[in-house]
């Protein structure tokens, strides 16, 4: 990512200058005199250790901010495909689904397995996300609770209904952290970092929610 100063904010600044006014008062007042022999060496040791603090509060700061964004994604993500469909697994209620044929099929949750594929790179879930809209045809969903159905990418194997998918919020990280995915070898390698932070996360969630969602039937696998 580019240098900015929102990675640095005031308070940081603040403790990291803390060294050179430590070295530099310490010399003036005639502390540890053999450790700072003349000011320049007390202003330099004091001004090193500052720029060091400084970049170690930077990158954290930097590192704070992806894992923020990966953890708002995987929430968003949570809730609005596998909370909401974990939900209806659930339940004892059929489940009706609406295929290109335009014929309505209609399955209970025992019939209906879902597999989320979870990237850990950006190439990974570029290969997946084209294999499942390659390969599964989309079928919407017909829940009552809601006016208008959600789609979603599955196959018919004999009288189960095995539904494909996979987080496509990551693909809007490029958007939010530009300098990161500039290129393909560079968005490869942070991708990894990132894809890590939303893993962890989804995890944390599917245990905080254990109680509501049917995790026997949403298999998450590593693509």
């Amino acid at each position: 990512m580019k240098l900015s100063l929102k990675f640095l904010p005031l308070k940081d600044l603040f403790y990291s200058i803390f060294p050179t006014v430590g070295t530099y008062g310490g010399y003036i007042q005639g502390i540890a005199p053999t450790i700072f022999p003349n000011i320049w060496i007390a202003v330099g040791i004091g001004l090193l250790a500052s720029v060091i603090l400084a970049v170690v509060f930077y990158k954290e700061n930097v590192k704070a901010y992806k894992k923020s964004l990966a953890e708002i994604l995987a929430t968003g993500y949570f809730m609005n495909f596998t909370g909401r469909f974990g939900k209806l697994l659930k339940t004892k209620t059929p489940i009706h689904f609406s295929f290109p044929d335009d014929k309505i099929r209609t399955f209970t949750a025992n019939q209906i397995t879902v597999e989320v594929g979870m990237p850990t790179s950006l190439k990974s879930l570029t290969a997946y996300a084209e294999m499942v809209e390659n390969k599964y045809e989309i079928v919407y969903v017909r829940e009552a609770t809601y006016s208008e159905p959600f789609w979603l990418r599955a196959q018919l194997d004999d009288n189960r209904l095995i539904i494909h998918e996979f987080p496509r919020t990551l693909f809007s990280l490029s958007r939010y952290l530009k300098d990161d995915f500039l290129d393909q070898q560079l968005a490869e390698k942070n991708s990894k970092k990132i894809y890590a932070f939303f893993q962890d996360k989804i995890d944390q969630l599917r245990i905080e929610y254990s109680s509501e969602i049917s995790n026997d039937k949403l298999k998450f696998i590593t693509v």
